[in-house]
């Protein structure tokens, strides 16, 4: 079987995994791998902005996704300024046609609210999803993919926002923990109550769809 891991932040050992390797603006293109890049909204400074978001452009022509960029009301940077570097973001990948993987954290009005402002233009990804099932169906009824990660593994409320999600909309991932994707498409798996081979080849199906591989 082939795994599809929509975030990761180092490349796959396991060669029945693809994935999309997440970089910072700094970090260097991966040639042999897909990736990602964007500005983190821990990592937005008002200082290097201008120069973050031209690293973004520049090394975003060539990555699958924009991201993982967005919002987060617990951490220090001002949310303001974050906001200006999402909005640029979205800019970014609007103008590459690339999807957007998107870090939420307490701010998901907002995020609903700039996607409404800016259109379906490109696909609009929100990873490491952790919120309940009514912030689910909101994000869904807005066009937004979800993707779920280690999380899953002991919290079974989380299972069942899963469960309930429409299989089109839903990824998989692994972000910066060290562990098996296997492991977090088996526990999806048995939330749903399907074979791990149909989970794999619905959320391929997904990839193709979203990131025109």
């Amino acid at each position: 079987m082939q795994y599809f891991n929509l975030h990761r932040h180092s490349p796959a050992k396991d060669l029945e995994e693809n994935a999309i390797i997440n970089r910072f603006p700094a970090d260097a293109p991966l040639e042999n791998n897909l990736y990602s890049v964007g500005l983190h909204p821990w990592h937005v400074s008002e200082n290097t902005l201008d120069l973050d978001l031209r690293l973004v452009t520049s090394k975003g022509k060539n990555a699958a996704a924009i991201g993982e960029c967005g919002l987060d009301r617990a951490c220090n940077v001002p949310f303001e300024l974050q906001c200006e570097a999402f909005r640029a973001q979205i800019g970014i990948a609007m103008k590459l046609g690339k999807p957007l993987l998107i870090h939420c954290v307490r701010s998901y009005p907002e995020i609903i609210s700039e996607k409404n402002r800016f259109g379906e233009i490109v696909p609009w990804i929100i990873h490491g999803f952790r919120g309940n099932h009514e912030t689910a169906l909101q994000l869904v009824k807005h066009g937004f993919h979800l993707s779920f990660g280690n999380a899953i593994l002991n919290d079974a409320s989380l299972c069942d926002v899963l469960k309930s999600l429409p299989l089109d909309n839903l990824f998989l991932e692994t972000d910066d923990q060290d562990m098996d994707v296997k492991d977090v498409y088996a526990k999806a798996a048995s939330s749903r109550g399907m074979a791990v081979d149909l989970l794999c080849s619905a959320v391929r199906s997904n990839a193709r769809m979203t990131f025109d591989l």
